[in-house]
């Protein structure tokens, strides 16, 4: 193993990202016939319902009309294991000799960290000549390397073990990587322990032949040659591979996707309208274990509550107005769950039978990736969401294809008519009557083609049934 050198975040993007084509120590073990390909997505719809004119006005100008005013293309982006020579793992992120490796989510997590330590305009003009030049002369004519799983380990990148939304969504799908027979370690390199232990419980449900082989690790951690599962997704813009750049150039109205590059708002438009082929792999995995009579004994219809005295939620966050809520949903046929309670397995059965599923904004949305195509589900959120969350569950929407409502409500503050800072703490939700009402009449199906509640109060409902 290579000792490695204490990180330097100050430097020149040439020195600090990793470029697959351009920098050597990366090979596919097998050469992938795709990079990306086109897909049927969620379908999309945003409401938004607060009790307060200035809150609506903030809420109605930041809701995404691209939804209803043309058809969203979405891009389903590959995943294949690498072989990677010179790694070193640390805060949960993989490093190729030095150089930070542009890996999916941890490839995001790269970018932040690299802006925040270089923050100036004439740095960030600095990385995107350098991304752009990229993409004009790189490829991804990589070499072939059939490396031999049973003597290489398989390193996994992680951000923690505590929040269920990034396990599930960006972690746990990556063991499905793994080769059952190979016999090697698998280490997963992440930033923190995990108190609760539902890591370890899915773990266990979903990849018991897997349990003897892996472990966790928050230290630096340093290999010769180890086995990553690599995502593409950073290589739309630095890379021109006709692979990528052919399937990009054929997206009709939905013009969004020739305006790439590393800004935030851009890496944010290809997170919310793709998703990871690791999520489909790890849905048909997890559903091709479940058995009938768990899918026959659960409700059709469920609302999902936060238990927040279990010590599996991390951050305890109150809904104010659920009980009133969840009356109104009993009489329409709605059971009241805490996942919190459940296995794994009957999580992802309760998730895969029903026919409409509600909850409050939460990691809980991860489990969206396990709805039938046919769902509908239906998240409940504030103007703080919506600023600082929005877009985290769409590629979960996306992997299973079902109908995705967002309801827009308000802060469950002193003073909700004040939009605190996201530094200042994720603070819960507040539903009125007239959320209340939004979201008996979707659970009903109350809906036209255009995403409308066949009231004929708009997509944008405010107090009270008014049309925006």
């Amino acid at each position: 193993m290579n000792q490695a050198a204490p990180k330097k975040w100050q430097t020149l993007p040439e020195d600090y990202f990793f470029i697959p084509g351009q920098d050597d120590g990366l090979a596919f073990q097998e050469a992938p016939d795709w990079f990306l390909r086109r897909v049927p997505g969620a379908r999309v719809r945003q409401y938004a319902c607060s009790e307060f004119p200035r809150i609506q006005k903030v809420i109605q100008k930041n809701i995404e009309t691209r939804w209803t005013d043309i058809e969203p293309v979405i891009f389903e982006i590959n995943t294949v294991p690498m072989v990677a020579e010179n790694v070193v793992f640390r805060n949960g992120v993989a490093e190729l000799s030095g150089k930070c490796l542009l890996n999916g989510a941890a490839g995001d997590r790269v970018l932040a960290r690299y802006f925040k330590h270089n923050e100036s305009g004439v740095a960030f003009r600095r990385t995107n000549r350098f991304f752009f030049a990229a993409q004009e002369k790189v490829r991804l004519d990589l070499p072939v390397d059939p490396a031999d799983p049973s003597r290489v380990p398989l390193g996994i990148e992680c951000r923690n073990r505590t929040n269920y939304y990034h396990f599930m969504t960006e972690t746990l799908p990556q063991l499905t990587y793994a080769d059952p027979d190979a016999g090697s370690d698998i280490v997963i390199h992440c930033r923190n322990d995990d108190p609760s232990g539902f890591s370890d419980r899915f773990i266990r449900t979903f990849f018991p032949e897997l349990v003897d082989r892996i472990s966790f690790t928050s230290r630096r951690a340093s290999y010769d040659r180890a086995i990553i599962p690599f995502n593409f997704r950073h290589c739309i813009y630095s890379n021109g591979d006709p692979r990528l750049t052919l399937p990009l150039s054929d997206t009709g109205k939905d013009d969004g996707w020739q305006r790439l590059g590393a800004h935030i708002k851009r890496r944010k438009f290809v997170f919310k309208n793709s998703f990871d082929i690791s999520l489909r792999r790890m849905r048909e995995r997890a559903l091709s274990m479940i058995r009938p009579e768990d899918l026959a004994r659960m409700p059709r219809r469920i609302w999902v509550s936060r238990d927040n005295s279990s010590d599996v939620v991390q951050k305890k966050r109150l809904m104010v107005g659920e009980d009133r809520l969840i009356a109104r949903l009993r009489e329409l046929g709605f059971v009241q769950m805490f996942f919190e309670h459940m296995s794994p397995y009957e999580q992802i059965a309760a998730v895969h039978a029903a026919d409409v599923i509600g909850s409050v904004h939460g990691a809980f949305f991860a489990n969206m990736m396990f709805a039938r195509p046919d769902a509908h589900v239906i998240e409940v959120g504030s103007v703080q969401t919506q600023l600082h969350r929005w877009g985290d569950f769409l590629g979960n929407a996306h992997a299973s294809g079902c109908r995705y409502s967002k309801v827009f409500a308000d802060i469950a503050t002193a003073d909700p008519t004040r939009v605190p800072l996201i530094t200042e703490g994720h603070v819960g939700v507040k539903v009125g009557d007239a959320a209340i009402d939004l979201i008996c009449g979707l659970a009903e199906d109350r809906q036209d083609a255009r995403g409308r509640p066949s009231s004929g109060s708009g997509q944008v409902v405010r107090p009270g049934g008014g049309q925006a």
